[in-house]
């Protein structure tokens, strides 16, 4: 696996995947708890994933109770989530190989439609924004 810079991102190359997420390089990547991920399988569609530790979703409740979001906490919902019961880069790459590797991306990720209108490797016309 290689880890690069790309402008903002931080890209992660695999023979099955590309992952790109915004992060800055300088910080300690073990510790992300929360992170946005773009992830384009090899030959297919590029999916949305956010990917957080059960650490980060108690953050964001017990904030919410003060806040008086979500009901005041009462829930927590977020499409496209993928739970890691660790912190770190590594936790949620291996999370997205999972994914991958077991063919479950698309139940668990929408595809991000292409903007030229192309077709997924399904071969079903992408959705419009």
């Amino acid at each position: 696996m290689k880890i690069a810079q790309d402008g903002p991102f931080l890209v992660v190359e695999s023979e099955r995947f590309i992952a790109r997420f915004l992060a800055d390089p300088s910080s300690d990547l073990e510790q992300l708890q929360d992170q946005d991920i773009y992830v384009t399988v090899t030959g297919g569609p590029t999916y949305y994933a956010t990917v957080m530790t059960l650490q980060a979703i108690d953050a964001v409740l017990r904030r919410w109770t003060q806040t008086g979001e979500a009901a005041d906490g009462s829930y927590f919902w977020s499409r496209d989530l993928v739970i890691t019961p660790q912190p770190g880069i590594t936790a949620m790459i291996e999370a997205i190989d999972g994914l991958v590797r077991k063919a479950e991306i698309a139940q668990a990720c929408q595809i991000i439609p292409d903007p030229e209108g192309s077709q997924d490797v399904s071969g079903s016309a992408p959705s419009p924004l």
